[in-house]
């Protein structure tokens, strides 16, 4: 559901990138359900250059788009910037078209579909997937 007014929004990024400058460098970000969207939101000030955000890509576990209007913006443009979106086909809390459909406002999104629900998957294929991911990044570091 989208908020009237949504609040935080500033206060929330301004978090991410102090964290970022603070305990970095990180080569990635990795969000879960709320802090997959917040996550996705700075995916996309990264792909415009924000030099608040100096990431490579993103991991989106049950991500979704913000549906308030004050967003929007965020969507847009396509999102240049690689990432993995893992979907949970029986996720009762994201359901998978909303993961899917934020999956779509990025350039060349890589989707990860699991049958379970609102969790991190963490099972032999799932593994091998976030590994051949990850190995795009850190070519010959794997296991």
């Amino acid at each position: 559901e989208a908020a009237a007014a949504p609040a935080g929004l500033e206060e929330s990024l301004s978090t991410v990138a102090a964290a970022l400058a603070e305990h970095g460098p990180f080569d990635g970000l990795l969000g879960f359900s709320q802090g997959a969207a917040l996550a996705a939101m700075v995916c996309a000030l990264r792909a415009r250059g924000d030099p608040r955000f100096p990431v490579a890509f993103a991991v989106l576990v049950a991500a979704f788009a913000s549906r308030a209007p004050a967003h929007g913006h965020f969507y847009r443009e396509p999102i240049a910037l690689p990432t993995l979106h893992v979907v949970g086909d029986t996720d009762a809390v994201i359901a998978a078209p909303l993961s899917r459909e934020l999956a779509q406002c990025f350039v060349e999104p890589v989707v990860l579909t699991h049958p379970g629900g609102h969790f991190i998957p963490a099972a032999p294929a799932q593994k091998k997937a976030y590994l051949e991911f990850l190995e795009r990044f850190c070519p010959g570091q794997g296991q």
